[in-house]
């Protein structure tokens, strides 16, 4: 299988199965016979964006971003909100909390989005410290984040 299609079936395993582990997944393409080594796995996840999300029966499990196109302003229509614990600012500096393990997968939808209000992230475990483009003030990028991510309107 090709890794185009081999890709393809990975987004159907997400999107119609919990799967909390790489070798739950490499499990699932085993039975559709598709053998993939862990490093191979571990880089399409990269590929495809893929993030892990709480759910309340299986834990953690594997999710592929999602965004919604809506004209030249796309909102995203998944973000994990239950893990975003707050967000303060410091000079061109906004720092978000988050659960353990969830901050990765903040910094990279927020930075999917591309805003023009920040350079870029960089996350940590609980921790996604955003750098705020120049003349950019946190009322900015917080305006900025409620309307690409709704969710996140209740909690900003």
């Amino acid at each position: 299988m090709n890794k185009k299609n081999r890709l393809e079936l990975i987004k159907e395993i997400i999107r119609n199965n919990k799967i909390a582990s790489q070798h739950e997944l490499q499990s699932q393409l085993e039975k559709e016979n598709v053998e993939v080594t862990q490093a191979t796995l571990s880089r399409d996840l990269n590929t495809l964006k893929v993030v892990k999300i709480v759910d309340e029966e299986a834990g953690h499990i594997y999710a592929l971003p999602g965004v919604i196109e809506t004209e030249d302003d796309p909102k995203v229509d998944y973000f994990p909100i239950e893990n975003f614990k707050y967000i303060k600012f410091s000079q061109n500096l906004a720092v978000i909390k988050s659960t353990p393990s969830f901050a990765s997968s903040m910094a990279l939808i927020i930075d999917q989005l591309e805003l023009d209000e920040m350079i870029g992230s960089i996350a940590g475990d609980d921790t996604v410290m955003i750098i705020m483009s120049e003349g950019t003030t946190p009322d900015d990028l917080t305006k900025a984040l409620r309307r690409r991510i709704p969710a996140l309107s209740e909690k900003l």
